[in-house]
């Protein structure tokens, strides 16, 4: 016969392991069961530690993935929509949906990124003056961070996310541009603490090179982010490499390309993207790039140029397509005809999902729920702790 030990008689510490492996789901409803459990649950530490045994399980079982779509039959139809789906033989056919509390005027707001359970979305597409915000979607909870002063003169900017790899302290990157002097005015970088709510500028940390143009593509890999960029001294065409920013030195550095993809028209800059393909760096091509056709590459090595692998290339059936992402088994994501489609380049096929919306509105990005709060100096013990943080680059 089995006996059931009443919840009140367990040791504290062996409560707080058994709840630090429960989903968030159960946690929610186990706040309410009493006083000591509701006490765990929101305290610092216990969240600090459901995001060490998130990121565990993600690395044994894989990442959930969240996928960004937007619906615009109508004007009265027009949603933007965050479902997440399980990376399983299942996908696409069941999900959960969160409710996104924000609305943009002029369509759909970009993803910046996520990291451990943050998404950072900002509505930079029709305005020089635009929204910061991050949201944690399974606790329902965002903050906006502060507004930059408005710009006299028409901008551009490129914006990361991602966050410490010692201290967790979470940071948006923002990098502006000078519209009309793009490549002939010095930079500028500035970081905005919100726990100080003060601009403190790093010009030391000022990039050479420029980035990528109105389809700019991030990726959050190895405590850096990650941007397409290109050097414009250079005779007959650009020269294009990564452009990373280090969260933990505050330093700018650049990642050399495979040397097909180095060299190219200036127009070319927005066929390349860049991925997180498992926990390497990842960048996708297509059009008139190495070759032609369409190409991903993986730097197996993080950092060593000479580690660049090509993964695959294929004509993709001859489809336009956009590439989001990839899924644990290999195979590519891709917005093909209103449709997210799943590819598998071994064998090439093409799996179409029941998951619809506008084309250029798709967003795929790898994910995972936790508790972390988006509030400024709460959500990880002070051991931990970090302000939110922005990094703007103005040229």
């Amino acid at each position: 016969m089995s006996h059931r030990i009443p919840y009140e008689l367990l040791p504290c510490d062996l409560e707080i392991e058994i709840l630090a492996r429960l989903p968030l789901v159960s946690l929610f409803r186990f706040k309410s069961v009493c006083k000591s459990w509701y006490s765990h649950i929101t305290s610092p530490s216990f969240v600090a530690k459901h995001l060490n045994q998130s990121i565990t399980n993600t690395k044994i079982n894989g990442d959930k993935l969240l996928v960004r779509l937007y619906d615009h039959k109508t004007k009265s139809d027009k949603k933007e929509r965050y479902l997440l789906l399980n990376d399983d033989d299942r996908f696409g056919d069941e999900y959960l949906e969160f409710k996104f509390p924000f609305k943009n005027p002029f369509g759909y707001f970009r993803v910046v990124g996520s990291c451990n359970g943050l998404l950072c979305v900002v509505d930079d597409y029709f305005t020089d003056w635009p929204r910061i915000i991050v949201w944690n979607p399974s606790t329902r909870k965002s903050v906006a961070l502060p507004t930059v002063p408005r710009p006299q003169r028409p901008q551009k900017c490129v914006y990361g996310f991602g966050a410490h790899p010692g201290t967790r302290e979470y940071a948006v990157i923002r990098i502006q541009y000078d519209r009309k002097y793009e490549l002939k005015l010095p930079p500028k970088v500035e970081i905005y603490a919100q726990g100080t709510r003060s601009w403190r500028g790093i010009s030391y940390a000022a990039p050479t090179y420029c980035m990528a143009r109105f389809r700019w593509s991030d990726a959050f890999v190895g405590g850096s982010m990650h941007w397409v960029a290109y050097d414009p001294c250079v005779v007959d065409g650009y020269r294009y490499l990564i452009l990373s920013f280090d969260m933990a030195t505050e330093s700018f550095s650049e990642i050399i390309l495979p040397p097909t993809l180095a060299l190219a028209d200036p127009s070319m800059t927005s066929s390349l993207s860049l991925h997180v393909f498992g926990e390497s760096l990842a960048v996708s091509c297509g059009g008139l790039w190495d070759g032609g056709g369409y190409c991903i590459w993986a730097m197996k090595d993080y950092g060593v140029a000479e580690s660049w692998t090509k993964l695959f290339s294929s004509n993709l059936l001859g489809k336009p397509n956009k590439t989001l992402g990839f899924r644990k088994n290999g195979e590519v994501l891709l917005a093909l005809d209103d449709s997210l489609a799943s590819y598998a380049p071994g064998i090439e096929t093409l799996a179409i999902t029941g998951i619809k919306g506008f084309s250029p509105g798709f967003h795929v990005i790898p994910f995972m729920e936790t508790l972390v709060s988006v509030e400024i100096r709460n959500g990880v013990p002070d051991s931990q702790r970090g302000s939110w943080t922005l990094v703007m680059l103005c040229l």
